[in-house]
């Protein structure tokens, strides 16, 4: 569960101010490498989740990238796998809500499908302290061992809230800190519970979030995430 509740806080993609500089957004970059760690609500590790961007497209105003992620235990086992996308039109940075999806051991051999295609996270260039940013919702559904399974997930009032530092053992970035509320459904065969955390992230713009943390009932941190590697 704390696992879930920290993986709710992988929300990653800055602004970018020109279609020329789309091609200069590390997550637009062929081949480029990001090592995310994972931490419990004691601040230990509890994994891994690598991101890897295997082709970049062209495209009319823009740039898109594809990227796969995969979620290494404490062990360094793969625990699940997935794909999704990377878009940039010069004015906005988009990024694939499934980045943003609990990643749970159930659906490691599951096969899963978005419901939606306009299922991604807009970040305007420009960015300023005291801006809103925009909502995002996603949700998906599968089947594992004859069972239906769906979930959904929804992105609201997205606040930027100020600017600080933020060094890990990848670097140091001059970020801005962007608070969020996250509610997360999953049904299977129909029943399910609700979950409601909200959500702080620091967004270094040119590169992306480095530090996630995240909060259960009574604002207790339940896990964060921090950028511990990078490689191009």
């Amino acid at each position: 569960m704390k696992r879930l509740f920290t993986a709710l806080g992988l929300l990653i993609v800055p602004c970018i101010l020109s279609a020329q500089e789309c091609r200069n957004f590390y997550y637009l970059l062929n081949n480029a490498e990001i090592e995310m760690t994972i931490y419990d609500a004691k601040g230990e590790p509890s994994a891994k989740q690598l991101y890897k961007i295997d082709q970049v497209q062209e495209e009319e105003g823009g740039r898109t990238s594809d990227f796969t992620s995969t979620m290494l235990d404490k062990k360094g086992k793969v625990v699940t796998t997935g794909k999704g996308k990377f878009k940039c039109n010069g004015d906005n940075i988009y990024v694939d809500m499934q980045m943003s999806m609990p990643n749970m051991t159930q659906m490691k051999n599951m096969k899963m499908e978005a419901k939606s295609s306009n299922a991604y996270l807009g970040y305007p260039s420009g960015m300023q302290t005291g801006q809103t940013l925009p909502d995002g919702a996603f949700e998906m559904e599968g089947n594992s061992n004859g069972m239906n399974m769906q979930m959904s997930f929804k992105v609201s009032n997205r606040q930027v809230v100020g600017k600080e530092m933020v060094t890990s053992p990848a670097g140091s970035w001059d970020c801005f800190k962007i608070t969020y509320d996250g509610d997360f459904s999953m049904k299977v065969l129909g029943i399910g519970a609700p979950m409601h955390i909200t959500a702080t992230e620091w967004f270094a713009p040119g590169f992306g979030v480095v530090k996630t943390e995240s909060y259960g009932k009574n604002e207790k941190l339940a896990g964060s995430t921090l950028i511990t590697g990078v490689k191009k």
